[in-house]
């Protein structure tokens, strides 16, 4: 048998997720995602709570939508939903899973991280059609996946910032656009910096 070179290896993809807020910084930078996050190194993602947030940006910043709307297509940024069933409580085009071929089995930690983030149901729902803190809890939850990084600007009290605390790849982005760096730059100093403090 032939020995397949490193060449021929599979490569494993660094997952980036985009939180809603670190559209704004794209746009207003003009960020290459093709330049900065090559496609044969990285898959972009964004949950399936953010094409709520997504589509309510519409009427508030029509020009934003066009542009994440343009990037999510050439991008082919994909939706991440976990497996689940669907919720007879929501309409159709509400459901937060997706069911066999659509949704991907959560690991562990992500469950484990929701799971420490349930609080109790509310009845009223914003703009977005979404709950206080659902997209944030689904978003941070995808930190803990394995070669997975999540991009967001929100510092506050809240469950990106508990994922961080808790050694999540959360990177923040705030900082960024004064640093002087390329994103990608920036996001790699930021991972390895996470890193020595974990080692």
């Amino acid at each position: 048998m032939d020995a397949v070179s490193e060449d021929d290896q599979p490569k494993t993809l660094t997952g980036v997720f985009i939180d809603h807020n670190v559209w704004d910084i794209l746009l207003a930078l003009r960020i290459d995602l093709d330049v900065e996050f090559p496609r044969d190194l990285f898959g972009i993602g964004i949950t399936r709570e953010a094409e709520f947030e997504i589509a309510a940006t519409a009427a508030a910043n029509p020009a934003l939508k066009a542009y994440i709307d343009e990037i999510i297509e050439r991008r082919g940024i994909t939706v991440d939903s976990y497996f689940g069933f669907f919720d007879p409580t929501l309409p159709l085009d509400e459901q937060r899973v997706g069911g066999f071929d659509v949704g991907r089995w959560a690991s562990a930690p992500e469950l484990q991280f929701i799971a420490s983030q349930r609080q109790r149901p509310q009845t009223t729902k914003r703009k977005t059609k979404l709950h206080k803190d659902e997209a944030d809890i689904s978003l941070a939850a995808r930190s803990f996946a394995a070669s997975t990084i999540v991009l967001t600007c929100d510092k506050d009290r809240g469950p990106l910032r508990d994922a961080h605390r808790q050694g999540g790849n959360v990177i923040y982005l705030n900082d960024f656009p004064t640093s002087g760096l390329a994103l990608g730059d920036y996001v790699a100093a930021a991972i390895a910096a996470r890193s020595s403090r974990t080692a």
